[in-house]
């Protein structure tokens, strides 16, 4: 996955003029680099300017023996392994900016960006909200305080301080937080409004997915239909708890479960009126809309704009 370099070269990699710097780095540190720091050890051993190893390393793009460290200072010792992604995320994948201040940012996440940290599928958003705040002259920090599932778009908020990711946390954990998604869901439901308390649980018959278990966790959510489709509907969903996977198991275990939700029984295509087919390559699930309290006081409402995918497909399935 990583491509070796191991070049000697003068301090801060001046043996790069005239060439382009690698994209990625897999490196084993020598008995001589013990105790050199995490940035200066990247830029010598991989011939790369110590800034840019030093940018790396800060939006969470190095690992040190086997972990992510963020620490430019960080002591390497003899024999250790380091792996650097020294690549900026491109432009066209940093999320939306939907409001900054002092003490929260708050982006519009998309499909397919994951929320916590991880080596595989790209930065995941505390990275690329990091990177957002740099371009911008900003401290770049993004800590995060809820997460979207990998597939689901929208609302997300971040903290750019700890006291504020706690005061943050505060109101998710205490049920503070209104919430309102937009999903679209295979099948007809049968009322216009609806709602479920089933409590969720691991599924043993899949790793990673939730099922109703009178055991479990207690979750609710409240649905309202917005409009009636072929042999779908588009409606509102409004999670009174925050379970993993809630809104996507609590439609499955109702027989509507989202449109391209294929670990939960979703259909992969949807197919028109007329006899058209659409693929779809997610779960039609959109995180529309929070309110919540902000950590310096007073009430803060976002809202992120429904994606194309989500409109091309009602706009498919309209009779």
């Amino acid at each position: 996955m990583f491509r070796a370099v191991a070049v000697p070269c003068p301090r801060g990699g001046e043996g790069l003029i005239g060439r382009r710097p690698p994209s990625r780095l897999r490196l084993i540190a020598r008995a001589q680099d013990a105790g050199a720091g995490f940035a200066r050890f990247v830029a010598e051993r991989g011939a790369v300017p110590e800034e840019l190893a030093t940018s790396a390393i800060l939006r969470g793009g190095a690992f040190l023996r086997g972990k992510r460290v963020r620490d430019p200072s960080a002591k390497v010792n003899a024999n250790d392994r380091v792996e650097v992604d020294l690549r900026e995320p491109p432009a066209a994948q940093l999320p939306r900016l939907l409001h900054l201040d002092a003490l929260v940012i708050a982006v519009d996440k998309a499909a397919g960006v994951l929320a916590q940290e991880g080596r595989a599928g790209g930065p995941a958003l505390p990275d690329l909200c990091a990177t957002l705040l740099r371009e911008r002259g900003e401290s770049a920090t993004a800590l995060l305080v809820h997460r979207l599932d990998r597939g689901t778009t929208g609302v997300t908020v971040l903290a750019r301080t700890s006291a504020a990711q706690r005061a943050l946390l505060r109101e998710f954990r205490e049920g503070r937080v209104a919430k309102e998604y937009l999903a679209v869901c295979a099948g007809e439901p049968a009322q216009d409004e609806f709602e479920t308390g089933l409590a969720l649980g691991p599924d043993p018959a899949m790793a990673g997915r939730r099922r109703p278990d009178p055991r479990g966790e207690p979750a609710r959510t409240r649905f309202r239909v917005l409009r009636r489709l072929q042999a779908a509907a588009l409606v509102a969903a409004f999670p009174e708890t925050g379970r993993t996977h809630q809104i996507r198991a609590h439609l499955a275990a109702l027989r509507l479960p989202l449109a391209g939700d294929v670990q939960y029984g979703g259909p992969r295509a949807l197919t028109s009126p007329d006899g058209r087919r659409l693929d779809v390559a997610r779960p039609l699930l959109h995180a529309l809309s929070i309110r919540l309290r902000h950590p310096a006081g007073g009430e803060l409402e976002l809202r992120a704009p429904e994606p194309a995918d989500l409109l091309e497909a009602v706009r498919f399935l309209a009779p």
